[in-house]
This record gives C-alpha cells, sequence and structure tokens, in this order.
C-alpha cells in the first residue's frame, strides 16, 4: 500500500498554463521593446537635461566672467578741445526726445553698419561704428549692432507693444504710458527713425538690460566711443535730463568733435544744448 502511494505520479502545480514557444517568443520580444523604449526614453531625458544645462552654462559664463574675473579697465584719453565751436545748426545734433518730437520724418541715407546683423545706420554713422567695433575687436571686444535705423512704424510698434506689457500687468492706461516712455521714446519721439541711434550689445552679453554696464564692451565703449562720434546716450546720472531710464547699450552718432565735448563734460545731450546754447 505504502509502495503504491509512492509510485503514484504527483499532481501538476497549479498555476498559468505553459506558454507555448511561439508565446514565450512574443513575450521576451516585448521585454527586449520595453527595455529598449525606457533606455530610449532615459537617454533623451539626459540629453535634453545636458542641453539644459549646457545652455545654462553658455548664458551664465560670460555674465559671471564680466562680474567676477577678467575685467578689464580703459581710460578716456583727455582731448584738447580749446578749438571746439558748437554749431547747433549741425544736422548731427539733431534733438529728439519725448518733449521734442520730430517736426518732419527724416529721410537718413542708410548704410549696413554690422554685417552679422543687418543692421542699418545713417551712412556716416554706419562708416563710424564698423570703424569703432574694428577697433574693439583689436582688444578682443566682440561689438555687435543690436538695433539701428527704424522706420517709424517700426518705432510705433516698438512703443506700442511695450505699452501693451505694462497695461497686461495691470497699469492704468496713463501709468502705462508714462513708464514705457520711460524706457522707449513715443512714436515721433524716437531718434531712431534718423538713423544716429545704435543698441550696441557684445559677444557673450547680448541682452539688452543695465548687466551691460557690468562688460568690458560697456567700459571700452565709454572711454572710446567719442573717438569715433558716439556718445551714451542715457548715462544713468542724467536720467532727470534725459527723461529716460539709464540703458547701457543704447549710443548715439553726433560727430567726433562733438562726441569728444559731449563726453568730456559729463552732461546728456540735452544738457550740452541747453549750456552751448547759453554760451
Amino acid at each position: 500500500m505504502e509502495q503504491q502511494q509512492r509510485q503514484r505520479p504527483a499532481a501538476e502545480p497549479a498555476g498559468r498554463p505553459r506558454l507555448t514557444r511561439e508565446q514565450w517568443l512574443a513575450r521576451r520580444r516585448r521585454k527586449r521593446l520595453r527595455l529598449i523604449r525606457n533606455w530610449v526614453l532615459f537617454l533623451s531625458a539626459c540629453g535634453a537635461a545636458v542641453g539644459l544645462m549646457t545652455g545654462l552654462i553658455l548664458w551664465v559664463l560670460p555674465r559671471a566672467g564680466a562680474l567676477l574675473g577678467g575685467r578689464q579697465e580703459f581710460t578716456a584719453p583727455s582731448y584738447d578741445l580749446s578749438g571746439y565751436v558748437c554749431d547747433p545748426a549741425d544736422p548731427y545734433l539733431v534733438l529728439v526726445n519725448n518733449n521734442l518730437p520730430l517736426t518732419e520724418t527724416p529721410a537718413p541715407t542708410l548704410a549696413t553698419a554690422d554685417d552679422a546683423t543687418g543692421q542699418q545706420l545713417e551712412q556716416a554713422a554706419a562708416a563710424a561704428y564698423r570703424a569703432m567695433a574694428a577697433a574693439a575687436g583689436e582688444v578682443g571686444i566682440q561689438l555687435h549692432l543690436a538695433e539701428g535705423y527704424q522706420t517709424p512704424e517700426q518705432a510705433q510698434q516698438a512703443f506700442d507693444a511695450r505699452k501693451q506689457g505694462y497695461l497686461d500687468s495691470g497699469m492704468s492706461d496713463a501709468d502705462a504710458d508714462a513708464r514705457a516712455a520711460s524706457i522707449v521714446p513715443r512714436p515721433g519721439c524716437n531718434e531712431s527713425v534718423t538713423g544716429l541711434a545704435a543698441s550696441i550689445l557684445a559677444e557673450g552679453y547680448d541682452t539688452m538690460d543695465t548687466g551691460f554696464a557690468n562688460t568690458d564692451a560697456f567700459r571700452w565703449l565709454s572711454a572710446y566711443a567719442a573717438d569715433y562720434g558716439f556718445i551714451l546716450r542715457w548715462p544713468e546720472d542724467r536720467q532727470a535730463a534725459t527723461g529716460m531710464v539709464f540703458e547701457p547699450w543704447r549710443w548715439r552718432y553726433v560727430g567726433v568733435e562733438n562726441a569728444r565735448a559731449i563726453a568730456s563734460s559729463g552732461l546728456s545731450l540735452e544738457e550740452f544744448l541747453a549750456v552751448s546754447q547759453l554760451g
């Protein structure tokens, strides 16, 4: 009896039915596909993270370098202005601002000032900008003209866009208009349509914000732009006179002798012309 019990075949364990070879191969393929898919997703996520970090590093390094290290100092030359006489009728001294709108639409003769950006300036201003950019390049500073000549329509759009941004943030129409006008001149009051205004940035810092004032490019421009006929249009310490916020990237062509005299005076264009007319 005991021997019969030992010889009785064991019952098959309960569970899933045994897979056929085809089913087993199909399951194996699905596992491989899931594994490949997971690796692809993982590698894609890694690539995106690396791309994000690389972009962040490329954005931060020039600014960190400008703020923390490698700072170059430039000394502005002294000018002999004994023979200088301000000519208020000089077309390069035309004064345009929110209080002095243009009486007619200018029609400047334009030339490309920066081949990389394609921006144009009035012909003499364009030639002067090219010479200035070449000189800056000799000391490792690569200037680029972010904005130059604007049509009246473009100037209108720039102001409207700025004002709309303030309206969208909840400002009243009057407050939005005043705030926008302190950053972008009102239509008819923007000297960009003369072809003499230049928004200048540099390689490694391509954002129009006050951080540009901490760059070697700005320090170089502050020291030598006058030698090429350019002045800082809206200086930080002359905001009461210009009515505009400080924009270290905003420069204006006035001609070499005028620029040297204005730079030496420490005055804004508005103040310099007012003092000259009094004299």
